[in-house]
């Protein structure tokens, strides 16, 4: 982390953004699942290994970055991360079958991971204590609604541009939260 931060709130907000992301991965998909079948092939196990999968690769993302936090810089992982999210996401967006699908969403879970690993180290080196605990105490809120909130946006993306939508807004995301950090270096 930069030894100054001149913006300690754009910073948070970059920090809550990429976590709700992460989150955001597993339902902004789930109202695109029954469809995926007869727009992918495969059958309804399948469709639902796109959930699970991604789960999957989340739980492996937050150890390995948790791992590669004692090896390299946290701006460096939260980078890489947003990155690869996009990338992946991307990737996701074009998938020519269920089964590719699957192994793109274990990878893109794993990689959309990290900014969750970090977000309350972040947090605590931005503020003094007291400030921290209650950045801390909005991030934990904002990341509650996540969960209640991505799949009503995904069943208007849904609507709108077809199950690809919300892997392109999740890739958009991802590389506008990663240019921003690059040209102004907030973590």
């Amino acid at each position: 982390m930069s030894e100054t931060v001149r913006r300690p709130g754009l910073a948070l907000a970059l920090v809550v953004t990429a976590t709700v992301l992460g989150l955001m991965g597993t339902d902004l998909v789930l109202p695109a699942i029954p469809t995926l079948p007869e727009t992918l092939g495969g059958d309804a196990a399948a469709a639902q290994m796109v959930l699970a999968a991604y789960v999957g690769g989340t739980s492996f993302g937050l150890i390995a970055f948790g791992a590669l936090g004692d090896r390299f810089a946290t701006r460096t992982l939260l980078i890489a991360s947003l990155l690869l999210t996009g990338l992946v996401s991307l990737a996701c967006a074009y998938a020519p079958s269920v089964t590719v699908l699957i192994a793109l969403r274990a990878v893109q879970g794993a990689v959309a991971s990290c900014p969750a690993v970090f977000a309350p180290g972040i947090c605590r080196a931005l503020f003094d204590e007291r400030r921290a605990v209650r950045a801390i105490g909005a991030l934990g809120s904002i990341e509650s609604l996540a969960p209640a909130l991505a799949p009503i946006l995904g069943a208007w993306l849904l609507t709108v541009g077809g199950w690809p939508l919300s892997f392109e807004l999740m890739a958009a995301i991802a590389f506008g939260l990663a240019g921003l950090n690059l040209l102004l270096p907030l973590i």
